[in-house]
This record gives structure tokens, C-alpha cells and sequence, in this order.
């Protein structure tokens, strides 16, 4: 019995011995270096406190593996936006959550309302659109939140004139169409506000067929999506004079996630917002890898690869919202109050944004 006891209280000794070398490796690992003082270490300690946090998080989602019952992830896209899109399609996410007991669907629809729809009856988790749709259905309870974003753009949406208005002097009393209500109406405004106008100083035209009317001479300008009038600018009949570049400010695609999902797996939800920003990586690195990516995109989808590239050949990609972000999301929400394009005109930005899946991603 004697024998048996000191055998288990060596075996303890060697256990305790071991996890205190260990300990004292991780140690001396972040603290490699030229020997500080204790002051200084302390001091060291609480500047780099707010930082060091979301990184340990970020190095543990690595060695992350959902073991649960097989989990199904329902992705959601407009044939116009990415880069989830390519995520899902170059087979990075499916790298990414090798081990995991996940699978991932893809479904394609035709604008924003009905990806709201689709969020509104459990039919999906993430998505990526325009923040003014994903806005209006947060503020009718569909049950998600803008989680990130896949870019923003400056220049997607601008003011496009004939050839005879060359300043903000030549534009007023223009007629100008837009469809009200829409993100490239609040750009408008914008674009008009850098100019010292308003929007007294235009004859607004509501129409979606911005193309057909100053084609015809029916208006002088146009707001609307660049890609459109690329024939008319190239035949030199139309030119840009003005996009978010002068107006400080853009339009932002929103990476939406299901709150229930997301609050049940944050892990999975922030190794998902990692995919996104590989894959924004990866485009970032040369214009070989964004026209790769245009090029993948044209096929997927059946849109012109040169769509693709003068919508987003301008774009700031990534997936963490920055402070013009966040500004712009501030604006365009009291721009839906003013003009009542909210069921709920309560909602605020803390119930538009939920940030902390990309703390956990190391993001922010």
C-alpha cells in the first residue's frame, strides 16, 4: 500500500514539475526580449492590453473544430455582390472548416427584399447587400444584424451630366434623375451638400430609368449605378462630376449575420468573417487577382466581367466596418427616418450593429 501511495504522489510531483515548465515557456516566449523591470512590464502590460485580447482570441479560432450535431450554413448573395460569393465558390471556407461537421449552401437572389424575406423565415444565416436593404430589415425584425462588410466604394453610385454641365454652378436648376429612396438618392444629397447645393437647387426626377431619360435629354444628370452609363461616358456624351471621393463618402456592401445563428456559434460565425477577409487578401495583392476574381465572378453569375470591374475596381475591401463606415451607416439610417423608409423609425445603430464577432475574429 506504501509502495502503491508513493508511486501516486511521484507521478503528482512529475505532473506539477511539467505544467510549471511549461507555464514558464509560454512565459518566456512573449516576453523574449531584453529583460524589463517590473514597472515596465506592468506599463507594458496595460498599453497593450485592449490589443492583446482580440489576437489570443483570433490564434484560438486556428485550432477551432465544431464537433456538434451536423450543422448546415445557408449563404446568401445578390449576383452583384462578393466576395462570400468567391469564399464559398473558390472552396475557401470549406478549407477553413476542414474537421468541422459543417456544410455550406449557397442560394442566389434577386435583391435585397427578398434576402430580408428569406432571414425573416430561418431560410438563411449570412448574407452580404446594400446596407439601406439590409437596414430596412433589420428595422422590421427579420432577425439579423450587420456583422461587417465585404468593401465599400466611392465611386459606385455617381452624379453622371451632359456634356454642357461642368461645375456645380452649371448644375443648378438641372433636372437630375434618381429613384428616391435609394442609396444613390442619399449619395445625391452628399454629392450636392460637397458642392454647397442642396437639393432645392436641382428639379428632382424620380425614376428608375435613369439611363433612358438622359439619354434622351429628358434630364441633364443622373445618379445612378456607374456600370450603367459606361457607353455614354466612353462615347464622351456623359461625364462624372461627382462620386464619394469629394463627398467623403461611399457606398458600403453589409455582411449580415442571423442573430440567433451568431449567438450560438460565435466561433463559426467569426472563422466565417476570416473566409470573407481571405478572401479580400487575396485580391488585394495584385490586379491579377482582383481581374482572376472579376473573371470568376462574370461566370458565376453570367454579368460581363467588365461590370464587375468598373463596379468595384474602386472598392476599399475587407470585412471590418471603418470609421467612414460607420459614419456613413449613421447617416443613411436618419436618411431612411427622414424620408419614412422604416417600419420602425425607433431603430438606432445599436440595433443595427453587432461588432464583437469581429473582436472575437481579432478584427477590432
Amino acid at each position: 500500500m506504501r509502495k502503491v501511495l508513493s508511486v501516486v504522489l511521484s507521478l503528482c510531483m512529475v505532473s506539477m514539475l511539467s505544467a510549471c515548465s511549461s507555464g514558464g515557456k509560454e512565459s518566456t516566449t512573449a516576453a523574449a526580449g531584453q529583460p524589463e523591470t517590473k514597472a515596465e512590464a506592468q506599463e507594458t502590460k496595460a498599453e497593450n492590453a485592449d490589443a492583446a485580447e482580440p489576437d489570443a482570441e483570433a490564434m484560438s479560432l486556428d485550432d477551432y473544430v465544431y464537433e456538434g450535431d451536423a450543422l448546415e450554413i445557408h449563404l446568401g448573395d445578390i449576383n452583384s455582390q462578393f466576395p462570400l460569393n468567391l469564399a464559398y465558390n473558390l472552396g475557401y471556407l470549406q478549407e477553413e472548416f476542414e474537421g468541422s461537421n459543417v456544410t455550406f449552401t449557397l442560394d442566389y437572389f434577386q435583391n435585397g427584399p427578398a434576402i430580408s424575406e428569406a432571414f425573416a423565415s430561418g431560410d438563411l444565416d449570412f448574407a452580404e447587400f446594400g446596407e439601406q436593404a439590409a437596414i430596412a430589415g433589420i428595422s422590421a425584425e427579420y432577425g439579423y444584424k450587420i456583422i461587417g462588410r465585404n468593401c465599400d466604394t466611392e465611386t459606385m453610385y455617381p452624379l453622371v451630366v451632359n456634356s454642357e454641365i461642368t461645375d456645380a454652378e452649371g448644375l443648378k436648376g438641372a433636372k437630375v434623375a434618381v429613384s428616391v429612396g435609394t442609396s444613390a438618392h442619399y449619395l445625391l444629397l452628399t454629392y450636392l451638400n460637397s458642392m454647397g447645393l442642396s437639393e432645392d437647387d436641382i428639379e428632382l426626377v424620380n425614376t428608375n430609368d435613369t439611363v433612358t431619360l438622359l439619354a434622351s435629354g429628358e434630364v441633364q444628370g443622373a445618379a445612378d449605378q456607374l456600370a450603367k452609363f459606361n457607353s455614354m461616358i466612353e462615347a464622351g456624351e456623359v461625364h462624372v462630376l461627382a462620386d464619394g471621393t469629394a463627398s467623403s463618402t461611399c457606398q458600403i456592401s453589409a455582411f449580415v449575420g442571423r442573430t440567433e445563428f451568431c449567438e450560438k456559434y460565435p466561433e463559426i460565425t467569426a472563422k466565417i468573417l476570416r473566409v470573407v477577409q481571405r478572401v479580400d487578401d487575396w485580391m488585394a495583392e495584385s490586379e491579377e487577382n482582383q481581374q482572376e476574381a472579376f473573371t470568376t465572378l462574370s461566370g458565376i453569375t453570367q454579368r460581363e466581367e467588365n461590370w464587375f470591374a468598373t463596379m468595384y475596381g474602386g472598392s476599399n475591401f475587407g470585412i471590418n466596418l471603418t470609421e467612414q463606415d460607420l459614419k456613413v451607416l449613421g447617416e443613411v439610417l436618419e436618411f431612411m427616418k427622414d424620408n419614412d423608409l422604416l417600419s420602425n423609425p425607433d431603430v438606432t445603430m445599436d440595433d443595427i450593429l453587432e461588432l464583437r464577432y469581429l473582436e472575437i475574429a481579432g478584427y477590432r
